[in-house]
This record gives structure tokens, C-alpha cells and sequence, in this order.
């Protein structure tokens, strides 16, 4: 790789690291829809993505000995709910690369399991793809959308977390809100866990000399193990 495309890498994984950082704080401090789905789905999305593209772009280094192609980038596309699938494919390929192989196994496995992960990721992936600008489509075309909305991907994620937990209560307004704050830590948790699986899988070395260097890069310094408590 030049000079440029080290420099531009540098910036990407630090954009990466940021939004990723501010993402599961927002998922972690949704409260209500219409003041909070904004910031979740754009961060997210955003933040996954250019987590997911740094990384698999480093292991391409490595298996086809240059960065993926302008074309093959756009190719990619918003779609992280697919891009996702393809790390993990990779995760499994190669994980027998890794310093430690057990462990890594074990973070695959409760990663690849969650499914409270997979509802995130088709929500963030339909945002990304073309619930941006949902709303806009919608008065343009006076129809609606031949996709759900986002916020109606969500709804289902929430009701998945919250029947894990017991089920939405049904008494004081206080209950309900302490109940929402449960349901969007859990949802946080899973998404902070799935970018340190991203952070260990790169220095772990399965994604390549490069993936292990930016392994690094795409988690802050001393944050602590999500997995750990």
C-alpha cells in the first residue's frame, strides 16, 4: 500500500473507532423513537460499515495483495447486514490463525449466535440502504415504501430483547421507561461485544498483518472487555 492509502486507512479506522464509540452510547441511551432513532441509525449504520470495510479490506491485503477496488467497494455497498455475513465467513475460515484459537472460537461462537445481532444489523442495513430517506420517498412518491421503515425493524428488535427479559411490564409510566433502559442496554451490550469481536479478531491475526496493526486502531485505548462482566 502507498503512503496515501496507509494515511487514509489511518483516518478511516480512527472514523470507525468514533463512530462505533458513539453508537452503542446512543443505542445505550434510547429512550423514545422519535427524539432517539436518528442518532442510533445513523451512527450505527455508519459505524458498522466502515468498521466491517477497514477490516475486510486489510484481509484483502493479505489474500488478494492489494486494497479492494473502487468498484468492488461500491459494490459493497450499505448493505452491513451482508457485509457482516462475510466477516464472519471469514472469522470462521481463519480462525484457525489465531494467537489464541480457543478463545476466538468461543467469541465467534457467541457473537455468530446472537440474534438480538441480526436484528440490529437488518435494521441498520435497511436504514443504510434506503430508510435514510424513507420519509422523503414517501412524499415524492405519495406511496408507501416498498420496504418497511427502520423504526419498524427496530420495534421488532425490541420486542425480541424485551420477551428475553419477561416481556414489556404493564404498570406505572416509571416501570415502563426502567424497563426501556434495560432493553436498550441489553441491545448496547450486544453491539459493543460484536465490535470487540471485530478489535480481537484483527489482533488476533486473522485478518492479516495489517488487520492486526488496525485491530488496534478500531477500539479505544483501555475501554473495557464487554465480555468480561
Amino acid at each position: 500500500m502507498s503512503d496515501t492509502q496507509v494515511f487514509a486507512l489511518i483516518n478511516e479506522a480512527k472514523s470507525a473507532q468514533n463512530l462505533m464509540r458513539d453508537a452503542v452510547d446512543a443505542v445505550r441511551n434510547f429512550q423514545e423513537p422519535t427524539a432517539h432513532s436518528d442518532a442510533v441509525f445513523t451512527l450505527g449504520s455508519i459505524g458498522v460499515e466502515k468498521t466491517l470495510k477497514v477490516m475486510l479490506g486489510c484481509v484483502a491485503v493479505e489474500t488478494d495483495g492489494a486494497w479492494p477496488s473502487l468498484a468492488r467497494m461500491k459494490q459493497w455497498g450499505h448493505d452491513v447486514e451482508t457485509l457482516a455475513a462475510t466477516l464472519m465467513t471469514v472469522a470462521r475460515e481463519r480462525a484457525h490463525l489465531a494467537v489464541a484459537n480457543n478463545y476466538m472460537t468461543q467469541l465467534i461462537e457467541r457473537v455468530d449466535g446472537s440474534e438480538t445481532l441480526s436484528l440490529l444489523f437488518a435494521t441498520l442495513s435497511r436504514y443504510g440502504r434506503s430508510g435514510r430517506f424513507y420519509y422523503l420517498d414517501v412524499l415524492a412518491t405519495d406511496e408507501i415504501g416498498r420496504f418497511d421503515a427502520p423504526g419498524q425493524y427496530w420495534e421488532r428488535l425490541e420486542a425480541h430483547v424485551a420477551g428475553g427479559l419477561g416481556g414489556m411490564p404493564y404498570g406505572s409510566v416509571e416501570e415502563f421507561d426502567a424497563f426501556i433502559e434495560q432493553v436498550s442496554s441489553a441491545i448496547a451490550v450486544e453491539l459493543d461485544t460484536w465490535w470487540f469481536f471485530v478489535h480481537r479478531l484483527g489482533i488476533q491475526g486473522c485478518l492479516g498483518p495489517l488487520g492486526k496493526t488496525f485491530g488496534w486502531e478500531i477500539w479505544p485505548f483501555r475501554r473495557p472487555d464487554p465480555t468480561s462482566s
